[in-house]
């Protein structure tokens, strides 16, 4: 059974977290008409003509190698896409191309779908598997609404993130593990907020939950766990991941010195001689080169 949590901005904000880094803009409420109420569909854009490698690493089946510079992404996580949903996903992909007077091939609209539609449904609205996971219709109203059926995706990084949402459990299982961790550890955020997501993903049934959780909720969640797992690491596990400038970082020139060995300082202080030298030479020859007389 799924969990109790506001889908729309909680698979939104951990879009923004995971995006951002890649330069992908993620809104979470999105004016249709100018004056009319935002509507509960996430927007990404991108800048440029299309999706660079940094950024198809991120994105789903379906999204990826799709030339839209605009993805609308209505997300269906408790109930079951039916007709209301896909009118719906229509109706949004038609009113933003016309309030941001865009042609068609300019944008993607996508219903994200937890749960996996009956067979006998998706024959009805003409879906048929493009690739796992990734349906399209020829029908003339629902050509333009892409479907993705989170269960079938296939457990690849790339589609890790949307993943996570599945409905079935070995699913989600199979997302988790195929995170990519350099990714999910490039910003201490984006790491809380996978730990505290992982936690109440994995909380059973949703009458578990005391509260419906918000994203800032299950950052929250997620937060407490990062610092438990700090608190309780060793040294080496709290360096591992990061850059030798990061693990400097703060530190003052003796504290950098502290643990080397005699001949450790050695090989630095002939290492910083050199440099040294062969920049006060570069400044001597550009001395030199600036006191030349012009013709």
């Amino acid at each position: 059974m799924l969990v109790r949590f506001q889908s729309h901005q909680v698979l939104g904000r951990l879009l923004q977290l995971s995006l951002a880094p890649v330069e992908i803009t993620v809104n979470v409420e999105v004016d249709l008409l100018g004056e009319s109420p935002k509507a509960d569909v996430l927007l990404l854009r991108r800048e440029g003509e299309e999706w660079n490698a940094a950024q198809r690493a991120r994105l789903p089946d379906g999204v990826r190698d799709n030339a839209a510079g605009h993805v609308l992404l209505e997300f269906k996580y408790t109930e079951s896409v039916n007709e209301n949903a896909l009118a719906q996903a229509v109706a949004y992909d038609y009113f933003y191309r016309q309030a941001q007077r865009l042609p068609e091939e300019h944008v993607l609209t996508v219903v994200l779908s937890a749960r996996t539609p009956q067979k006998a449904r998706l024959a009805e609205w003409g879906y048929r598997e493009r690739q796992d996971g990734v349906y399209r219709s020829p029908l003339p109203l629902l050509r333009r609404v892409w479907l993705l059926v989170l269960n079938d995706l296939p457990p690849h990084p790339h589609n890790a993130f949307v993943k996570l949402f599945a409905s079935r459990e070995q699913e989600r299982e199979a997302a988790i593990a195929a995170l990519d961790a350099p990714t999910i550890t490039e910003s201490a955020p984006l790491y809380a907020y996978m730990m505290g997501l992982q936690r109440t993903l994995d909380v059973k049934g949703e009458s578990d939950m005391a509260e419906l959780l918000t994203p800032d909720k299950i950052l929250e969640i997620g937060e407490e766990i990062r610092q438990r797992v700090l608190e309780t690491a060793t040294p080496e596990e709290k360096l591992a991941g990061l850059d030798p400038q990061e693990r400097l970082a703060g530190l003052e020139p003796q504290e950098r010195l502290a643990g080397l060995s005699d001949a450790e300082r050695k090989l630095l202080f002939r290492l910083l001689r050199e440099e040294l030298g062969n920049a006060s030479g570069d400044a001597s020859n550009n001395d030199k080169e600036a006191a030349k007389p012009t013709n």
